[in-house]
This record gives C-alpha cells, sequence and structure tokens, in this order.
C-alpha cells in the first residue's frame, strides 16, 4: 500500500501546529506580560490557553480548509488540499465542523487536563485524557486506511485531502 499522502498529511498537520506555537505562544507571553496577566489556577490557565491558542488555531483551520485554495501553510509546502468528495471547496459549515472534529482530541486534552482539574479525581481526569488519545488513535487508523484520503473528520463531514 502506498501511504505517501498519509505521511504528507500528517507532516502538514505537524508543521502547521509547530507553526502556530511558534507564532501564538510568545504572542500569548507577551499579551500576559503587557497585561500583568498571570493565570495561577488550572481554570484560569485553560481560559488562556482557549483565548490564546485555541480560538486562533480553530480560525487558522477553518479559515484555511475553507479558503480557495483549501489548504493551511503546511498543506501547502506539501501540495495537498481539502475538497468535498466531488472536488468542490468546503462551505464554511462543513469546514467548522471539520475543525471541530479534527480538533476535538486537543481541545478534550485541554478540558481535562485543565478547566475540569479541581472538579475531577484523578482517574476521571486520566480517563479522559486516555479517551482523547485513543480518539487520535482512530483518527491515524483511518488516515492510514484510507492512505491520506480521509480521517474521521473527513468521513463525517464529506470531505478529503486530495493532491493540488
Amino acid at each position: 500500500m502506498n501511504f505517501a499522502l498519509a505521511v504528507r498529511r500528517i507532516t502538514a498537520y505537524l508543521i502547521d501546529i509547530i507553526l502556530l506555537f511558534v507564532v501564538l505562544a510568545p504572542a500569548a507571553t507577551l499579551v500576559e506580560w503587557l497585561l500583568n496577566l498571570s493565570p495561577q489556577t488550572p481554570r484560569q490557565v485553560w481560559i488562556a490557553t482557549v483565548l490564546s491558542f485555541s480560538i486562533p488555531t480553530w480560525l487558522y483551520f477553518l479559515l484555511s480548509d475553507h479558503s480557495t485554495s483549501g489548504a493551511t501553510l503546511g498543506k501547502r509546502l506539501l501540495q495537498i488540499r481539502v475538497t468535498m468528495t466531488n472536488g468542490n471547496r468546503p462551505s464554511l459549515k462543513r469546514s467548522f465542523a471539520r475543525t471541530a472534529i479534527k480538533l476535538l482530541p486537543w481541545e478534550m486534552v485541554h478540558v481535562f487536563g485543565f478547566a475540569l482539574a479541581d472538579e475531577l479525581n484523578v482517574a476521571m481526569q486520566s480517563a479522559g485524557l486516555i479517551a482523547a488519545n485513543i480518539l487520535l488513535f482512530f483518527y491515524l487508523a483511518i488516515t492510514f486506511a484510507s492512505r491520506g484520503r480521509r480521517s474521521l473528520h473527513d468521513l463525517l463531514v464529506g470531505t478529503q485531502v486530495r493532491l493540488r
């Protein structure tokens, strides 16, 4: 089996995450310093994470998938793009759903690791974090099973990733 598209797709995602972190981490640190903010509790850390990382990351993937190129910077570098299964550009609604499902494991880690940290015992917190990782495993398994064309978020919203 040829897994070249799956490897491209995963590499593109890693490039995007690294680029986002390189841009967003210093920006978040600067804003906290300028406003003299210092999140102390797990809930405050979660709120800061949502504002500094989650929202910008969601917008990046949502707008990139919906764009005429259908590609994030990582996808552009690796010459792949997101389309509907019929080849058309995904609507904003489908791009939002795709992004929400794609980033679900990431957000689960934030919620169980920070937002609910004070309310949950260690076993429940660990169960949520394990569930996020199991879900990520399914995303990867589906991606490889489809030879890179689709992952769970693509199957659920009718999109695919293809060469440009």
